[in-house]
């Protein structure tokens, strides 16, 4: 089991390293973070975009990417689709998103005849190292599914189970965030929290507990249960937030990103190959755990 991104990373080192497509490259923090993991022997960077631009953001950060390979691509979509094409084609093993937006990318990724979407829901998982908890924390959907209906809550959650006993958490504890910690029938995403639980017990959600509703301080507190009177295996001690819909997962993400001095990776899952999926603005810190996480469940 992986306990933080320190071990991410050594393991991360001694594999095989894999080719990562990186579109729209022309960005200071994804180029630090992706030639950092390629002097580690992690990946091995293709860079998608404007050659000159992407050679003029390396300068600006004393880069030298003499060796990296470019794939000469203008503007958004043309880098995205560009980016997706190289991993259909096996000439790489992940995407990472540079400056395009997200929303560029993902009709790539979606696109019927040239896309990478897989069979089922796509979504967004966030993995957290904070001090303040002992053991690395997953979250979703901080960046796609905006206002999930329990179906879809359902497969987010297959997706995020699928992805920690990737990093070796063998039956995660799965927590179900909403605003309370009891079943409020005027609170429909309580409803939806009780319904998923008993989803996992009936076995409809397979490798994983799961228990809610839970306010985010059951999830994460054992104090708070205990002074809540709240008895359950997963409430402290969660591998997994489930959040309810996607302003709460950003932000959350974001006040973590921001606020805190914590790791905090993202990634989408449930395409043929993982997407390394963060924030423009976010550190090249967080670019590079995000890596780290995407090679990790490659």
């Amino acid at each position: 089991m992986i306990r933080s991104f320190a071990e991410m990373e050594k393991q991360a080192v001694e594999a095989p390293s894999k080719r990562m497509a990186i579109a729209m490259a022309e960005e200071s923090d994804v180029l630090k973070a992706s030639m950092e993991a390629w002097e580690s022997g992690i990946v091995e960077p293709v860079f998608v975009g404007d050659k000159e631009a992407i050679q003029q953001a390396a300068g600006d950060v004393n880069l030298d990417i003499s060796n990296i390979e470019i794939n000469q691509a203008t503007g958004e979509k043309e880098c995205a689709s560009r980016a997706i094409e190289l991993v259909r084609t096996g000439k790489a093993d992940l995407v990472m998103k540079g400056r395009t937006a997200t929303s560029t990318l993902m009709k790539a990724i979606l696109d019927k005849e040239n896309g990478v979407r897989g069979s089922g829901v796509l979504s967004h998982v966030s993995i957290i190292s904070i001090k303040t908890y002992h053991k690395l924390l997953l979250m979703s959907d901080a960046a796609l599914n905006i206002a999930p209906d329990l179906d879809t809550k359902a497969s987010i959650l297959r997706n995020t189970v699928d992805i920690a006993r990737r990093i070796g958490i063998e039956k995660p504890k799965t927590a179900v965030i909403g605003a309370v910690e009891k079943v409020n029938t005027s609170m429909p995403d309580t409803i939806d929290a009780a319904l998923l639980s008993k989803m996992a017990q009936r076995g409809q959600i397979k490798n994983c507990v799961v228990d809610g509703p839970f306010a985010l301080d059951n999830a994460v507190s054992g104090k708070s249960c205990q002074v809540k009177g709240i008895e359950s295996e997963v409430g402290g001690d969660a591998d997994i937030l489930l959040m309810p819909d996607i302003e709460a997962a950003n932000v959350l993400y974001k006040a973590i990103a921001y606020l805190t001095d914590a790791d905090i990776a993202g990634i989408i899952v449930g395409a043929d190959v993982p997407i390394v999926l963060t924030s423009r603005a976010d550190s090249d810190r967080i670019k590079f755990v995000s890596i780290l996480a995407g090679v990790s469940v490659s």
